[in-house]
């Protein structure tokens, strides 16, 4: 049996080497995502047809033909891009790169 291999590249900013490259499932209803810590409700509801992260975030959909459920997936690394774009947009962690905890606040 001869097996076929198909790559396929993507283009990714400069960024790409700090976020992960990998696909994770939508977790189970009530289950917060290890990745982002939101709910299985609001991960749907952000990556659904109509959801604010669709277009920037890459979702697969698995099924069989006849299957009655499938599996969701999304790309780590672009779901995290996009709730640090958020964060930017809403001007927080600003600092998070300078600061410095002060001398009474520093673990020992």
């Amino acid at each position: 049996m001869k097996k076929q291999t198909t790559r396929i590249d993507i283009e990714e900013d400069a960024s790409a080497g700090e976020y992960p490259n990998s696909y994770a499932p939508i977790p189970a209803n009530g289950q917060s995502c290890p990745h982002t810590g939101l709910k299985h409700a609001h991960l749907y509801k952000l990556l659904g047809d109509k959801g604010s992260a669709r277009e920037f975030v890459r979702v697969v959909n698995l099924r069989d033909p006849k299957a009655r459920h499938g599996k969701t997936l999304f790309h780590v690394g672009d779901m995290l891009r996009f709730l640090d774009r958020i964060a930017i947009e809403q001007g927080t962690g600003t600092n998070r790169e300078s600061a410095q905890l002060p001398v009474s606040k520093v673990p020992q």
